[in-house]
């Protein structure tokens, strides 16, 4: 059992492990945050919807470490892949970093709108969030799309022309 916690921790601190725990918080903290959002919206609850606004903020904040690790991760992740991925892996990987400025503004918005609710205001800026949210996770799904079409080759269902990669 020691063992095994060992293999873990060490686990934990692989950038090519720890990105992969990563990648996916954006979209399903950012899912999870949403739904919060509207119950809170909707039945009135200040607390829960602090606590969404949270969960959205830092899961769009988690781009940040998430982008950290899959640059450090990449050479291994390129040198244990067949060759002809690579132009695939860089250019998701180049998709991935274009679109950080939406995930860092959403982070900022969450932020604001946050601190306005703390201070009792802002009710227009929680819908704003709500629909940017929303946006960000409509993203994310799509971004994990073109993950999967690089990373996990079997479950793509249809060949695409390389141009539209």
């Amino acid at each position: 059992m020691l063992t095994e916690l060992q293999q873990l921790w060490a686990s934990l601190r692989d950038a090519e492990y720890l990105h992969l725990l990563l990648e996916p918080l954006s979209l399903y903290g950012g899912f999870c945050g949403v739904l919060m959002l509207l119950v809170a919206q909707w039945g009135g609850e200040s607390k829960s919807r602090l606590l969404a606004l949270l969960l959205i903020t830092a899961s769009c904040a988690s781009v940040w470490p998430y982008q950290n690790l899959r640059a450090s991760a990449e050479p291994r992740i390129v040198a244990t892949r067949d060759p002809a991925l690579k132009p695939f892996i860089d250019r998701q990987s180049a998709r991935r970093q274009g679109f950080n400025w939406a995930f860092y503004l959403m982070a900022v918005v969450g932020g604001c709108t946050l601190i306005l609710q703390l201070a009792g205001k802002g009710k227009p800026m929680v819908w704003i969030t709500l629909f940017g949210a929303l946006g960000i996770v409509i993203l994310s799904v799509w971004l994990h799309k073109k993950e999967c079409e690089v990373y996990h080759r079997n479950i793509v269902k249809f060949k695409l022309p390389l141009g539209d990669r």
